[in-house]
């Protein structure tokens, strides 16, 4: 059974360099994140971490044979309608119990179920081949829908590393502009009140899933800036595995290559990057904004900062 550490988290929160800086352990692979593999991966062919095109890069090339013969074998139009009719967070609610759901939702469900498991398991496999010592596979998918739907793959145990950043960094960050490498187009945008509401309600259905049983570690992103190798304990203990797994004594960390299929533009870095603080919000950001963010996002970044 493959270990799948989900990286739970708002956009924004540096999720793609600690999912890089885990990636750096020797029984771990990053895989970036999955919940957009079959739009921007299979559909669009955006490229692999690794720099090739996503239908030229070998390792994924051998997933989709090993998964499905081949990802042309996908009939994304019908994949795209039952993601569209289950993975919301509206449906939570359906994803934790889908017997009390309609029919349609419990078919679509499970078609998506088998789907993913034998995309999961085929990655597990490419990825032990000639490496026995991978154990664990890293989502960066943050999505919490995302998560509640994976977690009931048969094949798979799903674990969350919450991850939760400062709001007013988030908010500050979600109001840049920012291109997307692979296409140049702009990353999505959001106001202050969206991007509050979607820091508080991202994290409550992060914590609802700890609620549900799913195994959870919390991550703050300013202690990881601070302690690199905190990021290594969270997840030795998340995955209950021996301590020290990443050989992290400073800010510098050398980063490999890895077959991330979307994420920040981290995700092509390669060489020894040095972790530093993006707190650009402490002196860009509006004293009125960081009162408006402050006052909504409270009592959970006050639960949080414990």
């Amino acid at each position: 059974m493959t270990t799948v550490v989900f990286i739970g988290a708002v956009g924004r929160s540096g999720t793609t360099l600690l999912e890089r800086t885990l990636a750096t352990a020797g029984d771990t692979v990053a895989l970036g994140e999955m919940v957009h593999i079959w739009n921007r991966s299979v559909r669009d062919d955006e490229r692999c971490g690794c720099g090739a095109a996503f239908s030229e890069c070998p390792f994924w090339v051998a997933v989709g044979a090993r998964a499905f013969g081949g990802w042309d074998t996908i009939d994304l139009a019908a994949l795209a309608d039952d993601r569209r009719a289950v993975d919301r967070n509206r449906y939570i609610v359906w994803l934790l119990a889908p017997r009390i759901a309609p029919r349609a939702f419990r078919e679509a469900h499970a078609r998506l179920v088998t789907v993913l498991d034998a995309l999961y398991t085929a990655i597990g496999d490419i990825a032990v081949d000639g490496h026995p010592e991978v154990r664990v596979v890293v989502d960066s998918s943050k999505h919490p829908s995302y998560l509640f739907l994976i977690r009931s793959l048969p094949a798979h145990d799903v674990r969350l590393l919450h991850v939760v950043r400062d709001p007013r960094g988030v908010s500050h960050s979600w109001a840049r502009r920012v291109a997307r490498p692979e296409t140049g187009e702009p990353m999505e945008q959001l106001g202050t009140m969206r991007a509050c509401a979607r820091w508080t309600s991202h994290n409550l259905l992060f914590q609802l899933a700890g609620m549900v049983g799913v195994r959870r570690r919390r991550l703050a992103y300013e202690h990881f800036i601070e302690d690199p190798a905190s990021l290594g304990r969270a997840v030795d203990r998340l995955v209950e595995r021996p301590a020290a797994t990443l050989a992290i004594t400073g800010a510098d960390i050398a980063l490999g290559t890895d077959h991330t299929v979307s994420g920040n533009p981290v995700r092509f870095a390669s060489g020894v990057t040095t972790v530093r603080a993006d707190d650009s919000w402490r002196r860009d950001m509006s004293r009125r904004r960081k009162i408006v963010v402050s006052a909504l996002t409270t009592p959970l970044r006050q639960l949080y900062a414990r």
